[in-house]
């Protein structure tokens, strides 16, 4: 479902062609995808990865576009693939309470977030300059006059319209459709969450 289509799909199913819901559609289908991110984040559609190079004597990195950091690795000098363990950070304080003194990183912890992006630290300090990867979750560029098409729009049709005019029935107080909408929403999710459950099993393992 592409952005024309989705809201020409609000208006009908709603049957209201007023202005002032014309003008907010915008901030509804933005709201309506947040929900379904925030309910659903391990959605492959969510899944991004970035890459670069530890600083030496760098201890904090910033990922612009990250909402959550699901994993982080490094190259270590021996060319070996190391998953760094999470940890919260005033652990990681407590196990490297000197950001000057260096060495091989072991753990990480989410620092902060801004509008800048999520920044985290890394424990010990580098000692050298080392590849690293980044795993992570953000929210798929939404459907707008300018990204007509997205993963949700193309692959979770029933979720996103729901979605839709579920917060539609809330932006116009129509408490007839409110409960019928957000009862449509709830069953495309679990549809969705099984859906996810299947893409991330193995079949050789599960038996599915």
């Amino acid at each position: 479902m592409n952005y024309t289509t989705l809201k020409t799909n609000i208006q009908n199913f709603m049957e209201d062609d007023s202005s002032e819901l014309s003008v907010s559609i915008d901030t509804i289908i933005s709201q309506a995808e947040d929900m379904i991110y925030q309910r659903l984040p391990n959605l492959p559609a969510y899944r991004g990865s970035a890459s670069g190079n530890l600083v030496v004597g760098t201890s904090q990195y910033t990922v612009s576009v990250a909402r959550m950091i699901r994993q982080i690795s490094i190259i270590d000098s021996s060319s070996n693939v190391v998953y760094l363990d999470h940890r919260i950070d005033s652990y990681l304080k407590d196990y490297w309470p000197n950001a000057s003194t260096t060495g091989t990183p072991r753990i990480y912890s989410t620092d902060s977030a801004s509008t800048s992006g999520t920044v985290f630290t890394i424990a010990p300090t580098p000692d050298a300059i080392l590849a690293y990867k980044i795993d992570y979750i953000a929210p798929e560029a939404g459907l707008s006059s300018s990204n007509t098409t997205s993963w949700i729009g193309d692959n979770a049709e029933a979720a996103l319209l729901a979605a839709c005019l579920y917060e539609t029935s809330a932006f116009l107080k129509a408490a007839d459709t409110l409960q019928l909408y957000k009862a449509q929403f709830d069953e495309a999710i679990q549809l969705l969450q099984q859906e996810m459950q299947r893409d991330y099993a193995a079949e050789y393992n599960g038996g599915i």
